[in-house]
């Protein structure tokens, strides 16, 4: 991984803080001093069998392995219980300050592709939201740089049906990604009646239209023309890659998910310092967010997830 700000910023998730450092040392040491006092304990039951098989005389009796053995047994039971409880509580802490980091900071569900089955197909609607997910894994670090903020599912300018999948904003700096989960190959942008369409260099499969540049548009005239927005589409898929043509002919950029994550990172690092943080843009890109949708409720045809 060369991605300079992610060295810059820690290397790490960004809810990795002194608080955090500091409640998972206090948990180590109660977890050690649990461990003292379980050997502590096993120790001193050997020593009063012991004890006991040598003022009874029966000290070379059969019966004194089985206890020994079982009180060993047990030692080591409450050994690994202590351990285990240790790794849940440490776990606990992790996803308490994980939570407390992205607090304000992240906001949206990835993976609303999910509802639009019946209008994509299962197995198009399935990958777009598997991409949706990972991309919305790899943006979670760039909070470790201060002062952005992450977005999923975003309202679609013109078309209520539709979605941006992701916004990264810092400063007077946004970026609105696309996901896209692909099978194998070099894909690059081409125009087709004035219409960017991604295409295979190969020439394999059919172009897909592209529709980032309207949403480009729409959330310039939303956020002014002091705010710089970038449309980027971002490839998930082994073995994809892009070919030489990476701007369309509207400005959208292409990337692989690394070539993203390194253009989009090391843009936003390079803002400290020149750009405060911008509520503004913050508020309005909330204000955008697609509303959750209700849960269905329960009956014939709407088995809960998970059933049968």
């Amino acid at each position: 991984m060369q991605w300079a700000w992610y060295r810059n910023f820690g290397g790490g998730p960004n809810y990795v803080t002194p608080e955090l450092r500091k409640a998972n040392r206090a948990v180590g040491w109660r977890a050690l001093l649990r461990v003292g006092g379980c050997l502590s304990a096993a120790l001193g039951a050997l020593v009063a069998l012991s004890l006991l098989a040598f003022v009874t005389g029966t000290s070379k009796s059969p019966v004194w392995a089985p206890l020994v053995l079982g009180v060993l047994l047990v030692g080591f039971v409450w050994f690994i219980r202590i351990l285990a409880s240790a790794a849940r509580q440490r776990e606990h802490n992790r996803e308490v300050a994980a939570a407390a980091a992205r607090a304000g900071r992240a906001h949206g569900s990835p993976g609303g592709i999910r509802t639009a089955g019946s209008r994509f197909g299962a197995a198009q609607v399935q990958a777009g939201a598997v991409g949706e997910e990972a991309t919305a894994l790899l943006l979670d670090m760039l909070l470790s740089i201060p002062g952005t903020a992450v977005f999923h599912g975003l309202l679609f300018p013109y078309d209520d049906k539709a979605d941006v999948d992701h916004a990264v904003a810092r400063g007077n700096v946004v970026f609105l990604i696309d996901s896209k989960l692909y099978r194998w190959g070099t894909y690059q942008w081409d125009v087709r009646r004035d219409r960017d369409v991604l295409v295979r260099t190969d020439g394999y499969g059919s172009p897909r239209p592209n529709a980032m540049h309207v949403a480009a548009e729409g959330y310039r005239r939303l956020l002014g023309p002091q705010v710089e927005v970038i449309p980027l589409v971002l490839l998930h898929g082994r073995g994809v890659t892009v070919g030489p043509s990476i701007i369309s002919a509207h400005g959208v950029h292409l990337a692989t998910a690394a070539q993203a994550m390194e253009r989009i990172g090391n843009t936003l690092a390079a803002t400290i310092g020149y750009w405060p943080d911008n509520p503004a843009v913050h508020a309005a890109l909330v204000g955008k967010l697609k509303p959750p949708l209700p849960p269905r409720p329960p009956g014939p045809g709407n088995a809960a997830p998970g059933g049968g």
